[in-house]
């Protein structure tokens, strides 16, 4: 078996396990179905996931300047905005952050666990020197 044909069936070989993955899971029955493909394609689709966090990294920038104005030339308005944006902002990091490892964990759902890491360190190497001057590892 060449190497090309070796790779064509392990990439046959991971593509049935992720056929066995998906069915694995129990569909949720979602009233508005196009909201299962937009959450399965976001936690699914790199590109997908790329332009949603290009997007949010441009409101991020677009919304810090606004925010500083609001706190600096309006005081008064920023005490009674701003603990509500704080609020906002505060929910939204928290479910980033558990959608994303939520992502990870579903990515890495059926990976095989790395290897142990050894305890003991590995013996030292020892240089020996020949009898033309030049060191052999031994």
């Amino acid at each position: 078996m060449t190497e090309m044909e070796t790779l064509i069936a392990e990439v046959r070989q991971l593509r049935a396990e992720v056929r066995q993955l998906h069915a694995a899971h129990t569909p949720v029955h979602i009233r508005h179905g196009w909201m299962g493909l937009l959450l399965k394609d976001l936690s699914t689709n790199p590109y997908t996931q790329y332009k949603v966090h290009k997007w949010g990294a441009i409101y991020w920038l677009i919304n810090f300047p606004l925010i500083c104005c609001l706190f600096f030339f309006t005081p008064t308005l920023w005490l009674k905005l701003g603990i509500f944006i704080t609020l906002i902002y505060s929910i939204y990091s928290n479910l980033a952050t558990d959608y994303g490892a939520m992502s990870a964990a579903e990515a890495a759902f059926g990976a095989p666990q790395l290897p142990p890491i050894p305890l003991e360190p590995s013996p030292p190497i020892v240089f020996e020197q020949g009898d033309d001057g030049a060191c052999d590892v031994g």
